[in-house]
């Protein structure tokens, strides 16, 4: 099995947040205070909503150096949700390897946290290479990817964060995997409305809007909302209409189903100040509870 890295997150005043990897490549580092720490842990909830059937194993692979915020306060509440709520074990990586077969098959579900990068299975050092190294990496970035697909499609869980569909992304059958790409974004405060209250991924909402201030994204080809089962959308009660889809359906997360495995997606997370919202976490966390087989939920488009 190859060596990956489980990154600690050390709650000191002040302190740098760094996402180790395993491969000698620099972390990413942000400051993440204390009182920021504190935040996300009192916002996290602290009973899940299903009972896991066994002890569960989720791989939270991030590492994308212009948007540390995000990456940074990801790793965080992914630790934070999995220990607080008993739910799973969070290991926390930048290293392609871990999407290896051999190493792959040990986690339930991954979740891509914001990784925003055209090909984020190559090594980040791949444009210093010289041309048979770059062949070599290529050849190996085909194998992690179809390790990741076969992975899903086998029966485990993807979840994908914010920026896991970002404009950068020359991946189609990822995009695909995931229900769409990023086309557009406004930023400031905007109402969000679950589009299904009773969806075992909603029903932690309470079934009512809420109001954040984040990064929100539009999608394009390949996300058809008729193929997918959204579950959170814009408010148009509440906020105005951004004029970015014709059919006025700004989906904010769903589900969906991929052979025999599940696919949550989630735009929220662009900013500090998300992962410091309990409703959020708590439709973060039921996410991943799907996504590794503990909470059923139904996936075909309504």
């Amino acid at each position: 099995m190859r060596r990956f890295a489980v990154v600690t997150i050390v709650l000191q005043a002040a302190c740098l947040f760094a996402a180790a990897t395993a491969g000698g490549e620099e972390a990413e580092t942000w400051q993440v205070t204390a009182e920021l720490a504190r935040k996300i842990e009192d916002a996290a909830p602290e009973k899940a909503p299903a009972t896991p059937a066994r002890p569960r194993k989720v791989l939270v692979y991030g590492r994308v150096p212009t948007h540390p915020e995000s990456v940074a306060c990801c790793f965080k509440a992914m630790e934070i949700l999995g220990r607080k709520s008993g739910a799973f074990e969070a290991v926390l990586s930048g290293d392609p390897e871990v999407f290896a077969p051999d190493t792959l098959r040990q986690f339930d579900a991954v979740v891509m946290n914001n990784t925003h990068e055209q090909r984020p299975l190559l090594p980040r050092d791949f444009g210093q290479l010289g041309a048979e190294q770059q062949k070599a990496a290529a050849q190996r970035e085909e194998v992690l990817k179809k390790s990741l697909l076969s992975f899903v499609a086998g029966g485990k869980g993807i979840v994908g964060i914010h920026g896991a569909v970002a404009g950068g992304v020359r991946w189609p059958e990822y995009l695909e995997l995931l229900g769409g790409s990023y086309s557009s974004h406004i930023t400031g405060s905007v109402w969000v409305k679950p589009d299904e209250p009773d969806h075992p991924l909603c029903a932690p909402l309470n079934g009512e809007p809420f109001e954040i201030n984040d990064e929100i994204y539009f999608f394009g080809a390949p996300h058809r909302p008729e193929k997918l089962r959204i579950l959170m959308s814009l408010d148009l009660a509440k906020t105005p209409d951004p004029k970015k889809r014709d059919d006025k359906n700004y989906a904010v997360s769903w589900v969906r189903p991929y052979g025999k495995g599940r696919v949550f997606y989630c735009s929220l997370g662009h900013v500090a100040a998300a992962y410091c919202n309990p409703l959020v976490l708590r439709h973060y966390l039921a996410g991943i509870q799907f996504a590794v087989g503990d909470l059923k939920a139904e996936t075909q488009p309504r």
